[in-house]
């Protein structure tokens, strides 16, 4: 059916012939869209000097201990254009709800709310008064304060700008390493949204009152109701939805509020208004084609899990069966630090280091060593930007025991100050590891490694302390690239004359490209591919085709490989010999590859090298250097496989599914885009024995990358 029909028929659905005087609809107060007024317009102020304000600091904030932090109490008020007076109390983070804080009747347990608010431009000119001290504030934060104060009685707030001594680096760190508690213990958030009108507060509650009616409507309603989803626009998406922190602030929250302007909406309505807003647009377009979800929606800040989820299975927010059939523990569970970073570029920051810091609450990262031996990131501002990024890197190649981290850096073109083997998260795009994940790149056909299922005679050599800016590696180099391809000679397999021999030896006298054994092995290996290059549909996003110089440690690599796989066959066949006219039975698999050509990305040169460093899952590019040292220029697809299956073989067992078919085997895990990866089981116990080989091992060489 095509799109112009799905709306007709959307349509045709909402039409009624008439509607009644009385339908909520025609009686609509529509806001003006074209109205930016805000309802408390306040006097403009000039910015006040850094010095002033740092200053103010040094009169308002004592020294706290690492266990305590600070509590704002907002003093009532009758009228929005009082004074703003509070008082800062400081408050022992204790295990129980709420915060232990001393005030003038003695020491008591404190329930408080926390506020989830934009910072705004850093233009800070507002003035209020805290513990007697005139205090410089945003514009936001005034409106925001100004706004949350109760008539008849004090309110206790933690507002990060105000509770954190914002110019102690010290303090800073180690508050906001606690930030995610912080919010957690609150008994409710309270999400700020500026710019609310007492107009545009009655037309939402008025929406709010009647949208669960189901009722119908005439032309003339559904009119109003196109405009009308214009502003529910606005309201689903705010800007503060955009904002990095409200991700952890959001997913903390035991019961979250969206206040706007006087008007405070339970998280439920706010949902409400969401579906509302959903079913005045009509028909959703579900394709998902080289689109990636929109990842500041409100489902995926309270679930990342539903976000990296959508990331890799583009169908999953539709499939609702699906998704409300998962324990609701792993919906609300932490995600990775790379499942989070994958989509971090998508959310605006002050500071790109809470890129990394702002979303530590909602991962499984530990941020504080804690007497155990797992490893942590700690929050740091007094480390610059690129040194918090690398700490990035040395933190999940010591978790995960593996190198693949480097498959996520120079996506982008490189950062004058980022070495080359850090990831920019500032600019990565996520459709960058969701092609990589539809194309199934990290399948034993691209050369991919269980670096997992290897063991540890294939992990990175442990990196050295006081060595920013250099990541140490061992590796191994499999071939130099070439300026093109040869066809007469690219597409031709390698055959190591010791496969040749063990498999004619396995099959009483038959070559391996007997049509009897294995069907697909004489065909065109060109054509293999052949659908992937034409329609520039490679694994490897912003990829490109380029020849290769093999070098011998790279042909011995292939050898061992064949040789193993031709041992697996030996294995499942107890050792015997199958004579003609005996078929072979059962699931067999061999793969070839050319050592002539790899997919390497669109910025590699002639002269580079494809090196596979130990404890990686994949090839990478490197370029000489100064100082004897290497660029990473990106990730190597290298090699090739032709997998050729037996004449028996059957798609259907359960065991294959991971050797061979499309559908990746999902098993639900703290770590989404890992489990969507294809595990061979088969081809990890192949690389195992090739990656433990004692020449193979004699010829890594120490890398340094800059």
């Amino acid at each position: 059916m095509s799109k112009a029909t799905d709306w007709e028929a959307w349509d045709q659905a909402q039409k009624v012939d008439g509607c009644p005087d009385s339908c909520w609809v025609r009686s609509l107060q529509l806001p003006d869209m074209q109205d930016g007024s805000v309802s408390d317009r306040q006097v403009t102020f000039p910015p006040v000097d850094e010095k002033v304000r740092e200053a103010a600091a040094a009169k308002l904030y004592q020294t706290i201990k690492p266990w305590q932090t600070r509590i704002l109490r907002i003093d009532p008020a009758s009228c929005l254009s009082d004074a703003v007076v509070c008082t800062l109390l400081v408050a022992d983070v204790i295990v129980h709800e709420g915060m232990g804080v001393v005030e003038e009747e003695g020491p008591r347990e404190i329930p408080y709310e926390a506020l989830s608010y934009t910072w705004g431009p850093p233009v800070f000119s507002h003035p209020i008064q805290i513990n007697g001290v005139e205090f410089f504030v945003t514009e936001n934060l005034n409106s925001a304060l100004r706004h949350l104060r109760l008539t008849g009685s004090k309110r206790y707030l933690w507002v990060d700008a105000l509770c954190i001594n914002q110019f102690d680096i010290r303090e800073k760190s180690i508050q906001v390493g606690r930030m995610f508690s912080i919010y957690t213990k609150a008994c409710r958030v309270v999400a700020w949204n500026p710019g609310w009108t007492k107009q545009t507060c009655s037309t939402l509650l008025m929406v709010l009152a009647n949208i669960s009616t189901g009722q119908k409507h005439s032309d003339d309603c559904l009119a109003r109701l196109k405009t009308l989803g214009q502003f529910l626009m606005g309201t689903c998406k705010p800007p503060l939805f955009n904002r990095t922190w409200v991700r952890q602030e959001v997913f903390a929250a035991r019961d979250l509020v969206m206040q706007l302007g006087d008007l405070a909406i339970p998280w439920a309505d706010y949902e409400r208004i969401k579906d509302f807003f959903a079913s005045t647009r009509g028909p959703v377009d579900t394709t998902f084609e080289s689109s990636c979800p929109d990842f500041t929606d409100a489902l995926y800040l309270k679930s990342p899990f539903n976000a990296i989820m959508t990331l890799v299975q583009p169908d999953y927010r539709y499939d609702h069966k699906a998704r409300n059939g998962r324990n609701q523990a792993v919906l609300n569970a932490p995600v990775s630090l790379l499942d989070a970073l994958i989509f971090s570029s998508s959310f605006g920051v002050t500071d790109p280091r809470d890129l990394v810091y702002g979303i530590l609450g909602f991962t499984t990262v530990p941020v504080s060593q804690g007497g155990t031996s797992t490893p942590t990131l700690k929050v740091d501002y007094s480390r610059s930007l690129s040194e918090v990024y690398q700490d990035v890197v040395r933190y999940e190649i010591e978790r995960t025991g593996s190198l693949g981290i480097l498959d996520f850096a120079r996506s982008n073109p490189a950062s004058s100050d980022l070495p080359s083997w850090t990831p920019d998260w500032r600019t990565y795009e996520a459709k960058v590891a969701q092609h990589r994940i539809l194309n199934r790149t990290n399948s034993w056909k691209y050369g991919f490694i269980d670096v997992q299922r290897i063991g540890v005679s294939w992990k990175p050599v442990q990196q050295l302390p006081g060595t920013d800016g250099i990541l140490r590696a061992r590796g191994i180099v499999l071939g130099i690239l070439q300026d093109h391809a040869d066809e007469a000679t690219t597409w031709v397999p390698f055959i190591s004359p010791s496969f040749e021999s063990g498999f004619r030896e396995r099959f009483g006298g038959r070559n391996f490209d007997d049509a009897e054994l294995f069907p697909g092995v004489k065909r065109d290996y060109r054509s293999t591919f052949s659908n992937m290059f034409n329609d520039s549909n490679l694994p490897l996003y912003g990829g490109k085709a380029t020849g290769v110089e093999i070098s011998d440690s790279g042909k011995r690599l292939l050898t061992m490989l064949q040789n193993e796989m031709l041992e697996k066959i030996k294995f499942a066949v107890r050792g015997r010999v199958i004579v003609p006219p005996e078929p072979i039975r059962g699931n067999h698999t061999l793969g070839f590859a050319s050592p002539s050509i790899a997919l390497a990305t669109n910025d590699s040169l002639r002269n580079d090298l494809i090196v596979l460093f130990q404890g990686s899952p994949c090839p990478f590019i490197l370029r000489r250097s100064n100082q004897g040292r290497y660029i990473l220029i990106g990730r190597a697809v290298f090699p090739l496989w032709f997998e050729h299956r037996s004449a028996s073989f059957d798609d259907l067992r359960m065991d294959e599914r991971t050797w061979s078919s499309n559908n990746a085997v999902y098993t639900e895990t703290s770590d989404i885009l890992e489990s969507r990866f294809v595990w061979p089981e088969k081809m990890a116990s192949i690389w195992k024995a090739a990656l433990q080989d004692s020449e193979f091992l004699v010829a890594l060489e120490d890398f340094q990358l800059a």
